[in-house]
């Protein structure tokens, strides 16, 4: 079973990924992102590693903001983001997190390759989809995939739901 939570912003979307990855006690590959903010009030994305110190340079930026507008660099989604999946499809051992995919991925059609290929995979997939995105329907509809809406009635069982989920899925194998 993979698990991909959705929800409105800022709710704990993410926090819930780092809380069940550190339960589960499994190496933690694929991605995460991460905004930032420099001087006069430029921001960029960047795409990491989720293992280890984030290298926030140029090779990991994957949109900027320009002209008031968040733009992304698709090339980069699929070169770096295709890059980090291909390498967390090498850890069975391990658990896949996509932390988080929004809308600046929708033309990264290489990019979402590689995130069917996790999806067909046996390694468990913990991630976050940004709402209201249509490229998300293959994600959401995946026959291995459970999304789960997060809200403030229920974060704080989430992490409990999730790990069932997925431990269910790793006995299993």
């Amino acid at each position: 079973m993979h698990v991909f939570l959705t929800g409105d912003r800022q709710i704990g979307k993410s926090r819930a990924v780092r809380r069940v990855t550190e339960a589960m006690g499994l190496p933690g590959y694929g991605f995460r992102t991460q905004f930032l903010t420099r001087e006069r009030g430029a921001s960029s994305l960047y795409m990491v590693s989720p293992q280890g110190e984030p290298t926030l340079d140029e090779a990991h930026m994957v949109a900027e903001l320009r002209d008031g507008k968040m733009r992304p660099l698709t090339e980069r989604f699929d070169d770096l983001g295709g890059a980090l999946l291909r390498e967390a499809r090498q850890h069975p051992e391990g658990l896949i997190l996509m932390d988080e995919c929004g809308h600046l991925e929708k033309n990264a059609l290489e990019f979402q390759k590689e995130i069917r290929a996790c999806l067909d995979g046996d390694t468990p997939v913990l991630g976050v989809l940004r709402k209201d995105q249509s490229w998300h329907d293959f994600i959401k509809n995946h026959p291995k995939v459970r999304v789960i809406t997060v809200t403030e009635e229920n974060r704080s069982e989430i992490d409990g739901v999730i790990l069932k989920l997925l431990r269910q899925k790793k006995e299993e194998a």
